[in-house]
C-alpha cells in the first residue's frame, strides 16, 4: 500500500514492526483502563489450560483473557483424534470455573458455522448475535453465559 498524506506532516502507512504495534496496543490499553475506572483490569489474571498426552505432546488449549469481571474464551483448540471424548466439556469447565474464582460474572466467545457453534449450545451458551455476511453461506456466532 502506498502512504497517504493527510496533510504536509500526517500521513497513513502500513509499514508493519511489532515496536509500533506494541506501542499502539499499549496506549489503547492504557486508555481503557484509565475510561473504565481500571475496572478493565479486573481480575488481572488470564487463563491458559493445555490438554497434553502423557508425553507431555500438547493436543489442545484454551486461553481466555478476564477483563471487566468476564472472561473471554479467545482460542480453543483440541486435535481432532481427541474429539468428541468429553476432553472440550472438561476444558471449558475448568476455564469457567477459573474464571468464577477470579470473580467473572459471565463468559463470552465467537465462533465459526464451521467450527462449534452447537458444543458451546451444549456448554449452555447462548448466541446473542450472528454475522452472516461472509461468503459461502459461513455465519459468525457471538455466544454468552453467565457464570
Amino acid at each position: 500500500m502506498e502512504d497517504v498524506l493527510l496533510d504536509g506532516e500526517i500521513k497513513i502507512n502500513s509499514d508493519y514492526n511489532e515496536k509500533d504495534y506494541d506501542f499502539v496496543a499499549d496506549k489503547l490499553y492504557e486508555y481503557n483502563a484509565k475510561a473504565s475506572q481500571g475496572l478493565l483490569k479486573k481480575p488481572e489474571h488470564d487463563v491458559y489450560l493445555f490438554l497434553k498426552e502423557k508425553s507431555g505432546q500438547v493436543v489442545g488449549g484454551i486461553f481466555c483473557e478476564t477483563y471487566n469481571y468476564c472472561l473471554y474464551i479467545d482460542m480453543f483448540w483440541i486435535a481432532d483424534d481427541y474429539r468428541g471424548k468429553g476432553y472440550g466439556k472438561a476444558m471449558i469447565a475448568e476455564a469457567e470455573r477459573a474464571g468464577r474464582e477470579m470473580g467473572c460474572i459471565f463468559a463470552h466467545t465467537s465462533t465459526f458455522s464451521y467450527q462449534s457453534p452447537h458444543f458451546y449450545q451444549n456448554m449452555g451458551y447462548e448466541i446473542f448475535g450472528i454475522l452472516d455476511d461472509y461468503p459461502d453461506g459461513i455465519k459468525q456466532y457471538f455466544l454468552k453465559k453467565k457464570l
